[in-house]
């Protein structure tokens, strides 16, 4: 079956669309709609390990810490 595909138009400032650019260098992402699926499946495992009763962080394991990330989601 194939999948339907749905046109979303957004409009960002123009530092914001740099700043898109700029990760799709530096991450090998090869488009800005590849970028927005990874990060719509980042968020989207981040909202289900919340609901799991999880944190999400960034760990330094060489100092043995951690740091939470916090979102308004």
């Amino acid at each position: 079956m194939e999948k339907k595909i749905v046109r979303i138009q957004l409009d960002v400032s123009e530092e914001k669309a740099n700043e898109m650019d700029k990760i799709i260098e530096q991450s090998g992402v090869k488009s800005r709609r590849e970028l927005f699926n990874l990060a719509l499946s980042l968020l989207k495992w981040a909202i289900d390990q919340k609901k799991e009763g999880r944190i999400i962080a960034s760990v330094d394991e060489k100092n043995d810490k951690y740091k939470e990330l916090m979102l308004p989601v």
